[in-house]
């Protein structure tokens, strides 16, 4: 008489899916960065730019704390592979899960964030609509992390989410500067401060 194994539960979401999900997102981020530009009657010199054109953002005033231009691509690469792999193993669980609807809820929201951003921030070229963005995304993250380790209560899906934070806070503050520091094409308002730099070392502020 043979022993008969116990039957497991075999995950409906697997890695494959994740991936098919990334490239989605950023074709459909793409595209609408360039939709919306080609309606500006921008001309989009490379494919790379749909991500976000650098000759805008080198051009505007930016807080130290700012990263160069180059580090946004990997970073938002392990950013976004990070939180899908938490996506999907919060998709994995029973739809009873405590905090999964929820959980997935604020995860759709953070990537109807990131779909807009490039759109709404390079191809409209709006310092305000990247700090208003940034700053959803922060919220929405907080809230996520909120509920993956008091709800969920999974240490992974909580720690998927970690370099995403890290590089928020980073962002959020160098969105600050930026958004008070330089003129929005696309409201037609600013600067609210003026930066007037005494040295390179020292830039000092002072109300307009």
């Amino acid at each position: 008489m043979t022993k008969q194994s116990i039957p497991t539960k075999q995950p409906r979401w697997h890695w494959y899916h994740g991936a098919i999900f990334y490239v989605m997102m950023q074709v459909i981020t793409f595209s609408l960065a360039g939709l919306v530009s080609s309606l500006r009657g921008e001309e989009i010199k490379k494919a790379r730019y749909l991500f976000g054109n650098p000759e805008y953002f080198e051009q505007l005033y930016q807080a130290k704390i700012t990263p160069p231009a180059w580090v946004f691509g990997p970073a938002w690469t392990l950013n976004n592979f990070c939180a899908i792999g938490g996506m999907m193993r919060v998709l994995n669980k029973p739809q009873a899960t405590r905090g999964r609807r929820t959980y997935l809820a604020l995860q759709s929201a953070s990537w109807v964030n990131y779909v807009v951003f490039n759109a709404a921030y390079f191809s409209l070229r709006s310092p305000l609509n990247a700090l208003v963005l940034t700053l959803c995304m922060l919220v929405l993250t907080v809230a996520s992390e909120f509920v993956a380790i008091f709800r969920l209560k999974d240490t992974w899906v909580a720690l998927s989410l970690a370099t995403l934070m890290v590089w928020l806070l980073i962002a959020s503050t160098a969105a600050i500067a930026q958004a008070a520091w330089n003129r929005d094409d696309f409201y037609g308002v600013g600067p609210f401060v003026k930066r007037i730099p005494t040295d390179e070392a020292n830039p000092v502020l002072s109300a307009k």
